[in-house]
């Protein structure tokens, strides 16, 4: 699904200085800072950076990532959620559960149940085979395992809970 660019037009990046360029490798659109980038940084336009550096201050284990990413959010308002089955057995349509957005469709995400929480975030365990065949082709972006980190708001027609500005906040 493409969306044009004035979806991406956000004053929260503009008023920081950030810019829209085309990547001149993959012809993709992406935000940055620096008026002289060319390419978009993903792979494979450029290579992975982050293999064999620490992304955090100090050595962290797997459940301290998880604990830092949940309580990031509950601090800001978002109630943490207890992670749902890999087995999707709430759905018809599929098998297993491989985002954390699963976890609401169709009762949520279409208004027919309540969430468990608005705004909510959770860490969810994913089995994802759809597009097992690009596992170790796309250079790191497809796994068949995964948790997942979901930070989830449920707007309807008569609440909006966030958008796009606020969750561009969160995340910058």
């Amino acid at each position: 699904m493409r969306f044009g660019p004035e979806e991406y037009s956000l004053n929260f990046l503009r008023e920081r200085g950030y810019i829209r360029r085309r990547c001149i490798s993959c012809g993709e659109y992406f935000w940055t800072l620096s008026p002289d980038r060319e390419v978009c940084g993903e792979s494979p336009c450029e290579p992975y950076r982050f293999v064999g550096k620490s992304l955090t201050r100090r050595r962290m284990s797997l459940r301290e990532v998880r604990e830092a990413f949940l309580r990031f959010f509950e601090r800001r308002g978002h109630t943490i959620i207890a992670p749902y089955p890999v087995v999707a057995r709430w759905r018809s349509d599929l098998f297993l559960t491989d985002a954390s957005i699963v976890d609401f469709q169709p009762y949520v995400t279409s208004g027919i149940a309540p969430p468990p929480a608005n705004p909510l975030v959770i860490s969810q365990p994913c089995i994802r085979l759809v597009d097992i065949d690009k596992v170790g082709l796309t250079f790191g972006r497809h796994l068949t395992i995964f948790e997942m980190g979901g930070a989830h708001a449920f707007n309807y027609p008569d609440k909006e809970v966030y958008w796009k500005e606020e969750t561009v906040q969160y995340y910058c």
